[in-house]
Protein backbone atom coordinates (compact mmCIF):
# COMPACT_ATOMS: atom_id res chain seq x y z
CA UNK A 1 0.00 0.00 0.00
CA UNK A 2 2.81 2.44 0.84
CA UNK A 3 4.47 1.82 -2.53
CA UNK A 4 1.14 2.43 -4.30
CA UNK A 5 0.64 5.69 -2.40
CA UNK A 6 4.17 6.86 -3.25
CA UNK A 7 3.67 6.01 -6.93
CA UNK A 8 0.39 7.96 -6.95
CA UNK A 9 2.19 10.94 -5.35
CA UNK A 10 4.90 10.85 -8.03
CA UNK A 11 2.24 10.73 -10.79
CA UNK A 12 0.54 13.78 -9.31
CA UNK A 13 3.91 15.59 -9.25
CA UNK A 14 4.30 14.91 -12.97
CA UNK A 15 0.78 16.18 -13.66
CA UNK A 16 1.57 19.44 -11.86
CA UNK A 17 4.73 20.05 -13.95
CA UNK A 18 2.57 21.15 -16.85
CA UNK A 19 0.11 23.06 -14.66
CA UNK A 20 2.81 25.03 -12.83
CA UNK A 21 4.71 25.92 -16.00
CA UNK A 22 1.58 27.46 -17.52
CA UNK A 23 0.30 29.18 -14.38
CA UNK A 24 1.25 32.80 -13.63
CA UNK A 25 0.06 32.69 -10.01
CA UNK A 26 2.60 31.83 -7.29
CA UNK A 27 1.93 28.20 -6.37
CA UNK A 28 3.57 25.26 -4.67
CA UNK A 29 2.64 21.79 -3.54
CA UNK A 30 3.63 19.88 -0.45
CA UNK A 31 2.98 16.62 1.37
CA UNK A 32 0.49 16.51 4.23
CA UNK A 33 3.48 16.79 6.57
CA UNK A 34 4.49 20.12 4.99
CA UNK A 35 7.57 19.21 2.91
CA UNK A 36 7.54 21.20 -0.34
CA UNK A 37 8.10 19.08 -3.45
CA UNK A 38 7.33 21.53 -6.25
CA UNK A 39 6.93 25.28 -6.73
CA UNK A 40 6.66 27.48 -9.78
CA UNK A 41 9.01 30.33 -10.62
CA UNK A 42 6.51 32.95 -9.40
CA UNK A 43 6.43 31.40 -5.93
CA UNK A 44 10.23 31.26 -5.66
CA UNK A 45 10.37 34.94 -6.61
CA UNK A 46 7.65 35.77 -4.08
CA UNK A 47 9.60 34.26 -1.18
CA UNK A 48 13.05 35.17 -2.53
CA UNK A 49 14.53 31.67 -2.60
CA UNK A 50 16.22 29.58 -5.28
CA UNK A 51 14.16 26.95 -7.10
CA UNK A 52 16.25 24.01 -5.87
CA UNK A 53 15.09 24.76 -2.30
CA UNK A 54 11.51 24.00 -3.39
CA UNK A 55 12.17 20.38 -4.35
CA UNK A 56 12.48 17.00 -2.64
CA UNK A 57 11.24 18.21 0.74
CA UNK A 58 14.25 20.42 1.49
CA UNK A 59 11.98 23.07 2.96
CA UNK A 60 8.57 22.95 4.61
CA UNK A 61 5.65 25.26 3.93
CA UNK A 62 5.35 26.27 7.59
CA UNK A 63 9.01 27.36 7.57
CA UNK A 64 8.05 29.96 4.96
CA UNK A 65 5.17 31.32 7.05
CA UNK A 66 5.22 33.69 9.99
CA UNK A 67 4.47 31.82 13.23
CA UNK A 68 0.85 32.99 13.52
CA UNK A 69 0.17 32.05 9.89
CA UNK A 70 1.67 28.58 10.38
CA UNK A 71 -0.59 27.98 13.39
CA UNK A 72 -3.59 29.24 11.39
CA UNK A 73 -2.70 26.92 8.48
CA UNK A 74 -2.45 23.81 10.70
CA UNK A 75 -5.76 24.66 12.41
CA UNK A 76 -7.58 25.05 9.09
CA UNK A 77 -5.90 21.98 7.66
CA UNK A 78 -6.94 19.97 10.72
CA UNK A 79 -10.58 20.98 10.23
CA UNK A 80 -10.79 19.84 6.60
CA UNK A 81 -8.11 17.15 6.26
CA UNK A 82 -10.33 14.16 6.93
CA UNK A 83 -13.67 15.65 5.89
CA UNK A 84 -14.06 14.32 2.34
CA UNK A 85 -16.87 16.80 1.64
CA UNK A 86 -14.38 19.70 1.92
CA UNK A 87 -11.55 20.10 -0.52
CA UNK A 88 -10.25 23.68 -0.48
CA UNK A 89 -9.71 26.51 1.98
CA UNK A 90 -9.32 30.24 1.29
CA UNK A 91 -7.54 32.27 3.96
CA UNK A 92 -4.71 34.76 4.39
CA UNK A 93 -1.15 34.32 5.56
CA UNK A 94 2.10 36.16 6.06
CA UNK A 95 5.03 34.65 4.18
CA UNK A 96 8.66 35.19 5.06
CA UNK A 97 10.73 36.84 2.36
CA UNK A 98 14.23 35.36 2.16
CA UNK A 99 13.97 33.31 5.36
CA UNK A 100 17.33 32.83 7.01
CA UNK A 101 18.88 29.34 7.20
CA UNK A 102 18.48 29.31 10.97
CA UNK A 103 15.61 30.95 12.81
CA UNK A 104 16.09 33.03 15.92
CA UNK A 105 15.31 29.95 18.04
CA UNK A 106 18.25 28.07 16.52
CA UNK A 107 16.07 25.62 14.59
CA UNK A 108 17.78 24.70 11.36
CA UNK A 109 16.15 24.84 7.95
CA UNK A 110 19.06 23.10 6.24
CA UNK A 111 20.46 21.04 9.11
CA UNK A 112 18.73 18.16 10.79
CA UNK A 113 15.71 17.97 8.53
CA UNK A 114 12.32 19.63 8.61
CA UNK A 115 10.94 21.17 11.76
CA UNK A 116 7.85 19.33 12.97
CA UNK A 117 4.66 21.34 13.55
CA UNK A 118 4.89 20.61 17.28
CA UNK A 119 8.51 21.85 17.47
CA UNK A 120 7.51 24.94 15.52
CA UNK A 121 4.59 25.73 17.81
CA UNK A 122 6.58 25.07 20.99
CA UNK A 123 9.70 26.92 19.84
CA UNK A 124 10.67 30.11 21.61
CA UNK A 125 10.57 32.28 18.50
CA UNK A 126 11.07 36.02 18.58
CA UNK A 127 7.61 37.42 19.45
CA UNK A 128 8.28 40.71 17.65
CA UNK A 129 10.09 39.89 14.40
CA UNK A 130 11.16 42.83 12.31
CA UNK A 131 8.45 43.24 9.71
CA UNK A 132 9.00 44.66 6.27
CA UNK A 133 7.41 45.00 2.90
CA UNK A 134 8.59 43.63 -0.39
CA UNK A 135 8.49 45.48 -3.69
CA UNK A 136 6.48 44.06 -6.58
CA UNK A 137 9.70 43.03 -8.28
CA UNK A 138 10.63 41.09 -5.11
CA UNK A 139 14.16 42.47 -5.31
CA UNK A 140 14.07 45.00 -2.50
CA UNK A 141 12.90 44.73 1.07
CA UNK A 142 11.74 47.68 3.10
CA UNK A 143 12.22 46.99 6.83
CA UNK A 144 9.97 48.71 9.37
CA UNK A 145 12.51 51.50 9.81
CA UNK A 146 11.87 52.54 6.20
CA UNK A 147 15.34 52.11 4.72
CA UNK A 148 15.43 50.24 1.42
CA UNK A 149 17.81 47.37 0.85
CA UNK A 150 18.58 46.62 -2.80
CA UNK A 151 20.60 43.96 -4.55
CA UNK A 152 23.35 45.63 -6.52
CA UNK A 153 25.37 43.91 -9.22
CA UNK A 154 28.22 41.94 -7.70
CA UNK A 155 26.83 42.17 -4.14
CA UNK A 156 25.43 39.36 -2.07
CA UNK A 157 21.69 38.99 -1.82
CA UNK A 158 20.16 40.68 1.23
CA UNK A 159 19.80 38.19 4.09
CA UNK A 160 17.44 40.25 6.24
CA UNK A 161 14.00 38.77 6.52
CA UNK A 162 10.94 40.62 5.40
CA UNK A 163 7.28 39.66 5.49
CA UNK A 164 4.67 39.50 2.73
CA UNK A 165 0.90 39.60 3.33
CA UNK A 166 -0.87 37.17 1.01
CA UNK A 167 -4.26 35.73 0.26
CA UNK A 168 -3.78 32.00 0.25
CA UNK A 169 -5.86 29.06 -0.87
CA UNK A 170 -4.97 25.44 -0.53
CA UNK A 171 -6.56 22.39 -2.10
CA UNK A 172 -6.19 18.95 -0.58
CA UNK A 173 -5.60 16.06 -2.98
CA UNK A 174 -6.63 12.70 -1.52
CA UNK A 175 -5.89 9.06 -2.28
CA UNK A 176 -8.61 6.57 -3.11
CA UNK A 177 -9.25 6.01 0.61
CA UNK A 178 -9.84 9.73 1.23
CA UNK A 179 -6.57 10.32 3.06
CA UNK A 180 -4.73 13.57 2.19
CA UNK A 181 -1.58 12.93 0.15
CA UNK A 182 -0.79 16.32 -1.35
CA UNK A 183 -1.73 19.94 -0.76
CA UNK A 184 -1.56 22.51 -3.55
CA UNK A 185 -1.37 26.14 -2.48
CA UNK A 186 -1.86 29.35 -4.46
CA UNK A 187 -0.68 32.70 -3.11
CA UNK A 188 -1.59 36.24 -4.16
CA UNK A 189 0.10 39.23 -2.59
CA UNK A 190 -2.38 41.52 -0.78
Amino acid sequence: DLVFIEEAFERLLLDYDRVFSAMGVPACLWRRTGEIYKANREFTELVGLEGYMMREGRLCIYELMAEESAVNYWEKYGHVAFDSSQKAVLTSCVLRYKPSPATSSGLSVHGSGPISPNRLLNANLNPNPQKGTVSSAAKEVTPVGGEEVKKEEGEEVQTEEGFINCCFSFTIRRDKWGIPTMIVGNFIRC
